[in-house]
């Protein structure tokens, strides 16, 4: 007779034990959700998956997929059910894009996926052709590039809510304007893409080197001859300055938008006011918007600085 321990009961209780902790470990990683395939690979069989299903160890989200003992505690768990739905060369992509982005709410009723080929939506999974060419990883599921989902968008938001959208990307340092500008290049024809330039247009420099504040303050120097004309574009102590006027130790700097966005941009010029300060020159800073909305205090300012110079 053999011992207890090597009895078919024992075994396959040892076995069940060895699955449940696979399924267990299955569901951690995937923030409380687990597919039909993986429930297959971990060693259930059909019949034991309807089972769990019949007793509510597994919840189904959609074909094929299911909670693990209870609705997700968290809506990447949902996220993430809808691309074990879709298959594993699906992403992200669109509104729900834009909600893992930080952008705007995460909406359970509708999750946007993106995936090669066409598949007409189910449940609460609505499905776009897509490539995975612009694809990124973030908060660990892969997505849209900001870029891209941008892009995604256009087609279907507001003007302003483009402007919105384009106006976060900068603060975060989300939307860098080479990839931008690849990314329009590959959609030239796309709905939405007229709108979303449009959005982009106060940030995408021009191929003229000169910015539109610079010429337009060039031409508010000309309107008044009261002020002497600076000396433009010379280099003090290794800095580059936009306008300087030596006989009144004063600097201009035009602050326009498509070049002074990156955080990084913004720390280096606070580092070159002070090391001009330091040898006596003060810094008058003129961002676009200020001179679109408030010349005459523009005006003001330089007169008095040149009068205290």
């Amino acid at each position: 007779m053999g011992r207890v321990g090597d009895s078919p009961y024992v075994s396959a209780r040892i076995e069940q034990k060895a699955r449940a902790r696979r399924l267990i470990a299955f569901a951690r990683e995937q923030w409380g959700v687990v597919s039909l395939e993986q429930l297959l690979e971990i060693g259930f069989s059909y019949g034991e998956v309807r089972v769990l299903v019949k007793r509510g160890h597994l919840i189904r989200l959609h074909r094929g997929v299911f909670a693990v003992g209870q609705l997700p505690q968290l809506m990447k768990g949902y996220l993430k059910a809808a691309l074990l739905a879709a298959g594993p060369d699906a992403f992200l992509s669109h509104r729900t894009a834009a909600a893992v982005w930080g952008l705007r709410e995460v909406s359970t009723r509708r999750i946007d996926v993106g995936l090669p080929g066409r598949r007409r939506s189910r449940d609460s999974l609505v499905f776009h052709e897509a490539a995975r060419a612009d694809v990124v990883t973030r908060n660990n599921l892969p997505v849209s590039s900001f870029h891209q989902m941008l892009i995604e968008l256009a087609p279907q938001e507001a003007s302003r809510e483009l402007e919105r959208l384009v106006t976060w990307g900068i603060r975060k340092g989300l939307l860098n304007l080479d990839d931008m500008r690849t990314a329009l290049a590959r959609h030239p024809r796309r709905r939405g893409i007229a709108r979303l330039k449009a959005a982009l247009a106060a940030y995408l420099p021009t191929h003229d080197r000169k910015s539109d504040l610079e010429r337009d303050f060039d031409a508010f120097l000309r309107e008044h001859p009261e002020i002497p004309q600076p000396r433009r574009n010379v280099y003090i102590d290794g800095w580059e300055i936009d306008c300087y006027w030596p006989e009144y130790k004063l600097v201009v700097e035009l602050d326009g938008r498509p070049y002074h966005i990156a955080v990084q941009d913004m720390e280096k010029d606070r580092y070159k006011d002070g090391k001009l300060l330091i040898i006596g020159i003060r810094t008058l800073r003129i961002t676009d918007t200020r001179f679109n909305h408030d010349r005459a205090g523009v005006y003001n300012d330089l007169i008095s600085l040149m009068n205290a110079g």
